[in-house]
This record gives C-alpha cells, sequence and structure tokens, in this order.
C-alpha cells in the first residue's frame, strides 16, 4: 500500500462512464437566508472547468482547461476523472481516482476545492472552495446531490446552518425537490407543511429561524442572490 509520502499516481477501478449532464434541471441554486448561496447538481456526473467553458457544471474563474475533471457518483462513491493537471490530497491523479470525505483537490497549480462526504446516511458530498478561485455567480460551495441534502447545525449537515435551531431535509426524487423536518415547523409561502412536501421553483421555506428557496441556476454571470 503506498505510504503517505508516495508520489504515485493515485488510480481507482474504472466504472461505466456517464456523462455531465450540464442541465437546467440538474443544476439549481439554493439561498439560504443569513447562510449563502449553493449550487445543487444532481448529475451522476460533474464536470468542472474554467469560465469560457459553456457545458462545464461548475464554472470557475481560473486559468483551468475547457472541461479540467469530471466528478462521477458510483455505486455510492466518488470518483475524478482528470482532463487536465490534477492532484488529490497532494499526489498525481491518474485516470480514475477515489475521493473520500476530507480530500483536497487540486486544479491546474493554484485552485483547490475540498471534498466532504458529512454522513454516511446520504450519498450527497459537498465541494468547498478552498482558494480564492470562485464561479462567475455568488456561491458558497456546491453540493454534489445523490438523493438528500441536510441543512443544519450539526456537523453531519451538508450545509451548516449555525443558527438554526433544528436540521432541515431537502430531497431529490423524481426531477421534483421536497422538504421535510422531524422536528421544525415549516411553511411554504405561508402554508403550513405536513410531512413530507413538495417545493417549487421561487416558493420561499420558513420556519421560526431560517428562511430559504431553490431557483434555477440563470447563465447570466451577472446574476446574485440575495442573502438575509
Amino acid at each position: 500500500m503506498p505510504g503517505l509520502t508516495d508520489t504515485r499516481p493515485m488510480t481507482a477501478s474504472r466504472p461505466l462512464p456517464a456523462e455531465p449532464s450540464s442541465t437546467s434541471e440538474s443544476r439549481q441554486l439554493l439561498w439560504i437566508d443569513g447562510v449563502g448561496g449553493f449550487l445543487l447538481l444532481t448529475g451522476q456526473a460533474v464536470s468542472i472547468g474554467g469560465p469560457t467553458s459553456p457545458d462545464a457544471d461548475i464554472q470557475l474563474l481560473a486559468s483551468l482547461s475547457r472541461r479540467h475533471a469530471t466528478i462521477h457518483r458510483d455505486d455510492g462513491g466518488y470518483l475524478l476523472e482528470p482532463h487536465g493537471p490534477t492532484r488529490v490530497n497532494g499526489r498525481q491523479a491518474a485516470e480514475w481516482t477515489e475521493l473520500t470525505d476530507g480530500a483536497d483537490i487540486t486544479l491546474g497549480n493554484t485552485v483547490q476545492l475540498g471534498f466532504h462526504r458529512p454522513t454516511v446516511l446520504s450519498g450527497s458530498a459537498r465541494l468547498s472552495f478552498q482558494s480564492d478561485h470562485r464561479p462567475s455567480h455568488s456561491l458558497d460551495g456546491v453540493v454534489l446531490v445523490a438523493d438528500t441534502c441536510l441543512l443544519g447545525p450539526g456537523r453531519d449537515c451538508h450545509i451548516r446552518c449555525p443558527e438554526w435551531e433544528d436540521s432541515v431535509i431537502l430531497i431529490h426524487r423524481d426531477r421534483q425537490w421536497l422538504v421535510r423536518s422531524p422536528r421544525v415547523a415549516l411553511e411554504v409561502n405561508g402554508r403550513r407543511l405536513r410531512g413530507e412536501s413538495e417545493i417549487g421553483h421561487g416558493q420561499v421555506v420558513t420556519g421560526p429561524d431560517l428562511r430559504f428557496h431553490i431557483e434555477p441556476l440563470k447563465t447570466d454571470s451577472s446574476h446574485r442572490g440575495a442573502r438575509g
């Protein structure tokens, strides 16, 4: 087994590749008052590229190729496929590299991303921006949504909301978004929710100490979301 100082390329078994799905259905924006804006990506494959990459799911303002790397979700895990110079945890990434919780991803020479799987109860993961490079949209992070996205104050949440009293669960199922919370009384546009309820674009979810909504990703780079 390679040691901590091993510099050999990292490899993993290669799954059947899925093409990145850069569609409005697979890319949504989640705006949480007092917390920030987050890109929700639901595709099996997520591509990362530079600012001139119209088909990339994540377009970073950095000197990257149009399609620098792709992250694939496979059998409950995640694999990174590099198309340009890429390192994972300081080691050169070969054709396929397994991503585990806490992995550091370096694209090119300067772009640094963090990969997080905060809970084993969800197949979803989060990418954090560790360098100054950001997408053209005003975003604080990216969630790779497999099934659910946990919002709340706990360390097991995909998006930490430290001022919230308890957690809220976003569910992606059959191209729809649903929301539920076992202990928080929620409303959508002033209507009290009971159990698991569907939420549409622009509908505002509120609780005693929370407020958020989901909207489609706009391609206009001048778009900015309001924060509370």
